[in-house]
């Protein structure tokens, strides 16, 4: 069962190295700053974490962290109705709340009434 976690501690941070292809399973972001993307969320298998990568531009894209090693994560890409695209190294790294989100939500909901 996949379990959406959130935090309202969290910190925006950088993608590190060459960035990300439009394709990557994993990345990385700015050196000692994977903790705090996190917000104090310790990943356990089937959670994910919503970010958005370059968030509000015309490259922003919603992805799933799925597991955490450092400063390196395992990401599901393309989420939320935006696509796969090249960030380069820089781009923001945000925790978000996306409309995927609010939708599994609202379908909770309608299931416990």
């Amino acid at each position: 069962m996949t379990v959406r976690v959130y935090s309202s501690i969290s910190q925006d941070t950088t993608l590190a190295g060459g960035g990300i292809s439009a394709t990557a399973t994993s990345m990385t972001v700015a050196s000692g700053t994977g903790n705090a993307l996190m917000g104090g969320i310790t990943l356990v298998p089937g959670d994910i974490f919503t970010v958005a990568l370059d968030p509000d531009t015309v490259y922003e894209e919603i992805i799933y962290i799925t597991a955490q090693s450092s400063d390196t994560f395992t990401i599901d890409r393309a989420q939320a109705g935006t696509s796969g695209v090249v960030h380069s190294a820089g781009a923001t790294v945000r925790h978000v709340l996306s409309s995927a989100d609010l939708t599994y939500f609202r379908e909770i909901g309608r299931a416990h009434v």
